[in-house]
């Protein structure tokens, strides 16, 4: 991750060339609907309010957003910024994009994805399968980080979740357990935990700003623990 301090909430709230201010069902970017949803071409930016955005196999689209909606995008989609407020991000395989922001919900990623910049949610968990690519960082502030055949070149960060990495997952940067300034009674269920198995690898630090559990197949790891 980046030092920058851009905020996800806002990042696709500006005006883009080409977007879509639409009220009403489903837009269906480059798919006929039956259901009387609304059907639109590649190569343009779309972004829904109160409702939900899926985005066809194969096509080209620049930035897909949604408030109060999910986000689907199909598999072998090249996308720039993927992102909602108060709904999922649910990504197939073979899908490359820029940057994939949420506020509130889950990201789920598929195989063989690619991102050139960062994987980033405030309330809801992150998942990403296996052979993808992440050129930054991965976070979330409530929410558990799983990742199963990842390289992610920057950091890891959540506050309040646990975060596993499986099936050769490797980050190039920290792992970062940041400090709880209170207590969420809704997300204090116990300890955090960091969990790597035998086949993957933290190349920088582990910082610890909280109590967490570890479960290392690599004893090694403990002396990456940073505790402050």
């Amino acid at each position: 991750m980046t030092t920058h301090t851009r905020l996800p909430v806002f990042t696709f709230m500006t005006a883009v060339v080409s977007s879509l201010m639409l009220t009403g069902c489903i837009i269906h970017v480059g798919a006929s609907d039956s259901k009387g949803g609304y059907s639109y071409d590649d190569g343009s930016s779309y972004t829904s309010t109160n409702k939900s955005v899926r985005v066809s196999k194969g096509r080209t689209v620049d930035d897909v957003s949604s408030v109060n909606g999910s986000v689907t995008i199909e598999n072998d989609v090249t996308a720039d910024e993927i992102s909602t407020v108060n709904g999922r991000i649910r990504i197939g395989d073979g899908v490359s994009a820029s940057s994939v922001e949420g506020v509130n919900g889950k990201i789920e990623i598929g195989d063989n994805f690619k991102a050139s910049e960062s994987v980033e949610t405030v309330n809801g968990s992150i998942s990403i399968e296996q052979n993808s690519e992440i050129e930054e960082g991965v976070e979330t502030v409530n929410g558990n980080i799983t990742l199963e055949g990842v390289r992610v070149g920057e950091n890891l960060k959540t506050k309040n979740g646990s975060i596993y990495l499986l099936d050769n997952t490797k980050v190039m940067g920290d792992v970062i357990f940041e400090k709880k300034p209170n207590q969420n009674k809704s997300w204090n269920q116990g300890k955090p935990l960091l969990k790597v198995d035998k086949s993957s690898n933290i190349e920088g630090r582990i910082i610890v700003y909280t109590d967490i559990e570890f479960d290392f197949a690599d004893a090694s790891l403990m002396e990456k623990v940073e505790r402050r």
